[in-house]
């Protein structure tokens, strides 16, 4: 398999030694968890070759206390330990969770869990060594749905058609979030969460420019005016935040250029009828004018911020500080001013911050833009045994499961049923929950080809020397992106679009 690396977008900034609280969910979970029918179907079988086995060895002498270890079985679940939760303790609760869900309803199988420390780049660079060796290779891993296709597209992983045909949670899943775990027609990942983006815009600063209090910006232009307003009422604060750099991996173009692409007249980044990537069109031209223009007029925060491996979780902190004005971010930010993560704990009774949707660049149909990624399972290429290790998968889709991904993660819930829970819309205030979760039966998912890490680190280097120094013009940042492309996939792969 090619190994794309993807950078170190690290989320391990967040509190370190923060406390394992319970979400105090509703939902129960009974330790005989929907086993499929595969699975019911392998728990007799094994049944009746213990009993034979049990008679066969009693008449030999030997104990049937033996049997069932004999068949017991042991599920590997690999899982990143700073980077995908709020906080590694979370990790480890959510993990243990499962793993005594798991075994109570699998009496003497077992789990193994595979934390693996570090910065997500770390994580994905471990998971193409594990996968080396048949004694290391996990059953499953947690990851992010923009590594599906690096890994699907290595041969790594099983295909998943037929498993989530009669998942109940499957089919309460919207099809753009189904569609983001498949790769060339055929499901790779299922969805446990997922990250939509908007605007948060501080009303003390808005307010004090001159903007309504509900703000909502029709097209990127205004975006820029407010910016510009901010700037000038207050000159202390940073008017714009929006991400980028290539220390943010993959995931850093999700939540900055990628974010601003789907809401621009061109948003195709790999043209599926002739199978090429795009790098040139009206919409990148657009992502790259809006960065030059932000950075040349002094309205971006700092680019040690905007441009820092961490720097998609800078908001949390600057904008309970009052120190951006308006935020390109994802839900997770009033997520982490919840109790559960408290990063920093911020009621906002005085609702000084306010949600827009992100404008398409000039006011075009369909009016909104946004992009999303999930954190997904996927089940490896022939695993140790297929029905355990898709019995383990459907226990950690069960509903409490779900809930405390989003509270401990920070994502909106992958269905529409968990998604309008009271436990999910109270881990922030409820304006902020709903607004995110309903993005995501609208918003765009990124390509799920293996190259997409190629073309995303191509369009940072882009948009961050538009940031570096303005006086790049829209076609030498083109040509950045082109050549990159053009090294590492060829000429013959790459087009322009209108």
């Amino acid at each position: 398999m090619s190994e794309y690396r993807v950078g170190n977008a690290s989320r391990d900034k967040r509190k370190p030694g923060l406390g394992d609280r319970a979400t105090g969910n509703r939902e129960s979970i009974s330790p005989r968890l929907r086993l499929g029918g595969l699975t019911i179907a392998r728990a007799v079988n094994r049944s009746f070759r213990n009993i034979a086995l049990a008679g066969l060895l009693a008449a030999a002498g030997f104990s049937a206390a033996s049997v069932h270890t004999a068949e017991a079985a042991n599920i590997k679940v690999a899982f990143s330990l700073n980077w995908t939760f709020a906080d590694p303790k979370l990790a480890e609760k959510w993990f243990a969770d499962v793993k005594q869900q798991f075994e109570a309803a699998h009496p003497g199988d077992t789990m193994e869990l595979i934390p693996v420390p570090g910065t997500y780049d770390d994580f994905i660079t471990k998971l193409s060594l594990l996968y080396n060796s048949p004694d290391t290779k996990p059953d499953i891993v947690q990851y992010f749905d923009i590594n599906v296709g690096q890994f699907a597209g290595g041969g790594l992983l099983e295909p998943l058609d037929d498993k989530v045909a009669n998942a109940p949670w499957w089919k309460g899943t919207p099809d753009a979030v189904k569609a983001s775990g498949k790769y060339d027609g055929h499901v790779y990942s299922v969805a446990q969460g997922i990250n939509t983006y908007g605007m948060l815009f501080d009303r003390t600063l808005t307010e004090k420019a001159g903007l309504p209090k509900d703000w909502s910006p029709k097209s990127w232009n205004e975006i820029l005016d407010a910016a510009r307003a901010i700037k000038k009422s207050s000159p202390d604060a940073s008017p714009l935040y929006v991400i980028t750099g290539t220390a943010q991996g993959t995931f850093g173009v999700v939540a900055g250029p990628g974010l601003l692409l789907s809401a621009s007249s061109t948003p195709t980044i790999y043209n599926t009828e002739s199978k090429k990537w795009v790098v040139d069109s009206k919409g990148i031209r657009e992502v790259l004018n809006f960065y030059k223009t932000a950075a040349a007029e002094g309205l971006l925060a700092p680019t040690s911020q905007i441009m820092d491996a961490n720097g998609a979780t800078h908001p949390a902190q600057a904008l309970f500080d009052h120190k951006f004005g308006i935020t390109l971010t994802g839900n997770w930010i009033p997520v982490f001013w919840g109790k559960d993560i408290c990063a920093p704990c911020w009621d906002d009774k005085e609702e000084t911050i306010g949600f827009a949707t992100i404008p398409t660049s000039e006011g075009q149909a369909p009016g909104i833009g946004a992009s999303f990624n999930g954190v997904v399972l996927s089940m490896s290429k022939d695993p140790s045994d297929p029905d355990l290790a898709w019995s383990a998968i459907d226990i950690m889709q069960q509903g409490k499961n779900l809930l405390n991904i989003a509270a401990w993660v920070a994502v909106a819930p992958p269905t529409t049923e968990l998604s309008t829970d009271p436990a999910y819309l109270s881990l922030s205030r409820p304006p902020f929950q709903k607004a995110f979760a309903d993005l995501g039966a609208t918003s765009r998912s990124m390509p799920s080809q293996p190259e997409f890490p190629i073309w995303g680190n191509a369009f940072q280097q882009a948009t961050q020397a538009m940031i570096l120094k303005p006086e790049t013009t829209i076609d030498e940042g083109v040509e950045i992106l082109r050549s990159y492309m053009a090294t590492q996939v060829g000429e013959e792969n790459l087009e322009k679009l209108p």
